[in-house]
């Protein structure tokens, strides 16, 4: 929770079901989400057209190529329309797997200060200081903030880090007036 004597330290320590909603953000929310579920389509109605193009070129008995064109049919249609499902339950389970790994096991807690001329974080012995012209891009949603540094280094602030959605909200608004007062771009979209 940001701290009472001075809201713009904010302390959590990240768990799995951030990891969870930050994975299902990227996937549904972001450019390059959209590009992995797509990219899946693809592949699924590349899939079946080859199972059934190979049936015809390649003759087999009638009942095994009419139930082969059945799977190429499942496969090539119903594969693009269930691939956000998939990708979603494939980031489910790589996360839930991961979850044993010493990061994960004794998570540091974090400690991120909204600075007047930066955004720092320390976790552990870990300490970063990011200038706010450089932030890319903050994102609100109903479960985090999400802070990108660049397009692989995300920073999520959980709503549990706060009182509740209004001082989440106020956290937000916070960091995008730095970056606009530091010339950065991210404030300009509209969020």
């Amino acid at each position: 929770m940001a701290t009472k004597k001075n809201p713009r330290v904010i302390k959590f320590v990240l768990t799995d079901d951030d990891y969870l909603a930050f994975g299902r953000y990227r996937i549904l929310y972001t450019e390059g989400g959209r590009k992995l579920v797509n990219r899946q389509r693809i592949t699924y109605l590349i899939s079946g057209i080859a199972i059934a193009a190979l049936f015809t070129i390649f003759h087999a008995d009638h009942s095994f190529t009419m139930m082969a064109y059945a799977i190429a049919a499942v496969i090539g249609i119903g594969g693009p329309i269930f691939s956000e499902k998939l990708v979603l339950r494939q980031q489910e389970k790589a996360i839930k797997e991961s979850a044993d790994s010493l990061d994960r096991v004794h998570a540091e807690e974090n400690v991120i200060t909204i600075g007047d001329d930066a955004l720092t974080t320390d976790a552990g012995e870990d300490h970063q200081s990011f200038d706010y012209k450089d932030i890319q891009k903050v994102d609100l949603t109903e479960e985090a903030i999400y802070v990108w540094m660049s397009d692989t280094m995300i920073m999520s602030i959980p709503l549990r880090a706060f009182a509740g959605m209004p001082e989440m909200k106020e956290a937000y608004k916070l960091i995008r007036e730095k970056i606009k007062e530091a010339g950065g771009t991210a404030a300009d979209d509209d969020n």
